[in-house]
């Protein structure tokens, strides 16, 4: 007997259909942006530190975690407050309706929004040729040898990362249908509290054992659910931050190389100098000199 099969079409919320610049600056104390305006859209997101932000005729305070949409043809720039900064910047074109949410939008991005992002940087530079703080970047350059599904993985996690942002306005609470609300928020809870112990031990330096043994949970259920909400195992996660650390000092430009890596528990300088390059693609030297030259813009 022959079934009679039917066909679900699914329906596309939001579409991207262009890429147009895809950026990870950061930004030293004294930074002046440049005005602008476009004809697509921009997401601004601060990955660490605090940036000014001007768009239209509005100028307000954009802290770590918080992401702003200029909508096309908005007047925008960023400024520094003094103080060090890491932003990431995507712009796009999309023609489904509901990208119109969007406009004159401040979020805060939770979790889950945040590993997408940390994601779409990943993708990125394996699709991308050069490096993703070129100020003043037009095109992006396809690399010869980009990884499988690369451009596809790009899109579909800014898409992703969109939706994320409206179901959470929708509902608050859903982050993950996998999870029930209660188990989540409790996640949250207990990996924003191992941040703010990782960031309280940056220079005296700390391992997994005693990290979990300050919280009175097991490793496995740690890692697991550190992961879940960060993308990163705990460890990672803390080399990150010490690396982002040490690109503050270094943009300050107060203390060598070798005081740095004292200063955060890196024990060697060599050693410093390989987890640096292994987490900016840079060694300390060369990540000085661009910052220089930063400055001079």
């Amino acid at each position: 007997m022959t079934k009679n099969f039917t066909r679900t079409m699914l329906n596309d919320s939001i579409i991207i259909d262009n890429i147009i610049t895809l950026h990870y600056f950061d930004y030293v104390k004294k930074f002046l942006g440049i005005e602008e305006s476009h004809d697509f859209w921009e997401i601004v997101y601060v990955d660490c530190g605090s940036i000014e932000v001007i768009a239209g005729e509005s100028s307000f305070v954009l802290v770590q975690g918080e992401a702003i949409f200029h909508e096309p043809n908005e007047y925008h720039n960023i400024v520094s407050r003094n103080e060090y900064a890491s932003v990431f910047i995507i712009t796009f074109e999309s023609r489904s309706s509901d990208i119109d949410y969007f406009r004159k939008r401040r979020v805060s991005i939770n979790m889950e929004g945040r590993t997408m992002i940390s994601n779409i940087l990943k993708e990125g530079r394996q699709v991308f040729a050069g490096e993703l703080d070129i100020m003043d970047q037009t095109e992006l350059i396809k690399r010869i040898d980009s990884v499988y599904g690369g451009e596809q993985m790009v899109k579909m996690l800014l898409e992703s990362f969109l939706i994320n942002i409206i179901r959470n306005a929708q509902s608050p609470f859903e982050l993950n249908r996998k999870l029930e609300k209660e188990k989540i928020q409790r996640y949250e809870q207990i990996t924003s509290e191992i941040i703010n112990t990782l960031m309280q031990n940056l220079y005296q330096g700390i391992s997994l054992d005693k990290i979990c043994a300050a919280h009175s949970y097991s490793k496995v259920f740690a890692e697991k659910m550190f992961k879940k909400c960060t993308g990163y195992g705990i460890i990672k996660y803390y080399n990150s931050m010490r690396i982002g650390e040490a690109k503050r000092l270094i943009s300050e430009g107060k203390y060598t190389f070798m005081q740095i890596s004292e200063l955060l528990n890196f024990g060697s300088l060599g050693y410093f100098s390989r987890k640096f390059k292994q987490y900016t693609n840079m060694s300390p030297t060369e990540y000085a000199k661009s910052v220089k030259a930063r400055a001079l813009l």
